[in-house]
C-alpha cells in the first residue's frame, strides 16, 4: 500500500470515529431533555402536593355568565341554559331565577351537583331538575353545572374516570363567578349534591370557605379507593379507565381532608340503597363528628338511592329547612 492510500484510510477511520462520537452525544442530549426526565416534570411529581391541596391553593377566575337560551317561565321562576369558563373550557349549566323582586342583596344561591351519568347519554339538567324546581319555588336561585365532558360542555382531553376529581374545579369556578350572576347574593351560597355529586360537593367544601350550608343525599364514598372497588365492574368501561394509583387516591379522597370543611352539613342516606354502600354515609357522619364539624344525619329505612318510596316530602322539607336556617 502506497503512502497516499494509507493517508486516505486513516482519514476514513478518523471520520467514522467522529461520526460515532457525535451520534453518542446527540443520543445523550436527547435522553437528558426528554419529558420523562426534565427538571419541571421531576418537580411536579415530587413536590408532595395532593389534588385537594392543589384545589385549595389555586386561583379561580370569575367568568362572565352567558345566557344561551331561556328555558321556561312558569310564573314562579325563570329557567335558563347558561355557559361559563372553567380552565379555558366552555362549561354549560342550568339556572333558575325566582320571579319577582329580589331581596336587597339578591336571592340566596344553591349550587346543585348531579350524580353519575354516562357522558354519552347525559342531557343538561339530569339529576338536578326536580330539586332545582323545589328550591326555586322556595326563593333560591339555583345553578347546576353539567361539568366538563357532559352534555355540550367541552372536555379536557383526559377522558372520563367516572368519579373524576376535576369536576370540582368546574364547580369552584362557578362559585367564583356568582358575583356576575344578576339577582344572586354571593355571600349566601349553599350546595346540594346527590350520589357522585356528593363526592364533588365534599371536595368543593374542602377547597373553599364560601359555602354556608352543604346538603348531601346518598353520597358516594369519601374514599376514592372505595369507589374504584365498588364500581369497577358495575359501570361502563369509561368509569374504570385511567384508575389512579394509591397516592392519587389518597390525595383526591375527601375523607383525608375533612379538617378543612367550614360549613355545616346535612347528610341523608336510604338504608335500602344498592347504588352506594349505606355504610359510607355512616362512616362519613362519624368522621365529621370526630373532626368537630357541624353535621346532622338522617337515615331512611326502606329507601333506595333516589328516595323513591319517600315521595320526597320528608327529605325535601328537611333540605329546605336546613338551607333556610343558614342562608335566609
Amino acid at each position: 500500500m502506497n503512502k497516499h492510500a494509507k493517508t486516505l484510510l486513516l482519514l476514513c477511520v478518523l471520520g467514522i470515529i467522529v461520526v460515532v462520537v457525535i451520534l453518542q452525544r446527540t443520543k445523550q442530549d436527547t435522553n437528558t431533555n426528554s419529558p420523562n426526565s426534565s427538571p419541571a416534570t421531576t418537580q411536579q411529581n415530587n413536590d408532595g402536593s395532593s389534588f385537594i391541596e392543589s384545589l385549595r391553593n389555586r386561583d379561580y377566575e370569575p367568568s362572565q355568565i352567558t345566557v344561551e337560551s331561556k328555558l321556561a317561565n312558569n310564573g314562579v321562576y325563570i329557567g335558563y341554559f347558561i355557559s361559563y369558563q372553567s380552565d379555558d373550557l366552555k362549561i354549560y349549566a342550568r339556572m333558575n331565577v325566582p320571579s319577582g323582586e329580589a331581596p336587597t342583596n339578591g336571592f340566596p344561591v344553591v349550587i346543585l351537583n348531579h350524580g353519575y351519568f354516562s357522558t354519552s347519554s347525559f342531557t343538561s339538567g339530569d339529576g338536578t331538575l326536580t330539586m332545582a324546581d323545589i328550591l326555586a319555588r322556595n326563593g333560591y336561585l339555583t345553578l347546576a353545572s353539567d361539568y366538563r365532558g357532559f352534555g355540550k360542555s367541552e372536555n379536557d382531553g383526559q377522558g372520563s374516570r367516572g368519579h373524576k376529581p376535576e369536576y370540582a374545579i368546574d364547580v369552584l369556578n362557578l362559585i367564583a363567578s356568582i358575583p356576575n350572576v344578576e339577582k344572586a347574593n354571593p355571600s349566601k351560597i349553599g350546595m346540594w349534591g346527590h350520589s357522585m355529586g356528593g363526592e364533588v360537593a365534599l371536595r368543593s367544601g374542602e377547597a373553599t370557605d364560601k359555602l354556608k350550608a352543604l346538603v348531601l343525599w346518598a353520597p358516594t364514598s369519601a374514599r376514592v379507593s372505595d369507589n374504584a372497588r365498588f364500581y369497577g365492574g358495575r359501570r361502563p368501561p369509561e368509569s374504570a379507565t385511567n384508575t389512579p394509583d394509591n397516592s392519587e387516591m389518597d390525595g383526591a379522597s375527601p375523607a383525608n381532608y375533612l379538617r378543612y370543611i367550614s360549613t355545616p352539613i346535612s347528610l341523608h342516606q336510604g338504608l335500602a340503597d344498592t347504588e352506594v354502600n349505606p355504610q359510607w354515609s355512616k362512616e362519613l357522619n362519624e368522621a365529621l363528628q370526630k373532626e368537630g364539624k357541624s353535621v346532622e344525619y338522617f337515615e331512611y329505612p326502606g329507601q333506595d338511592h333516589n328516595f323513591r318510596n319517600l315521595g320526597w316530602d320528608v327529605i325535601s322539607k328537611r333540605t329546605i329547612d336546613f338551607f333556610d336556617q343558614y342562608l335566609k
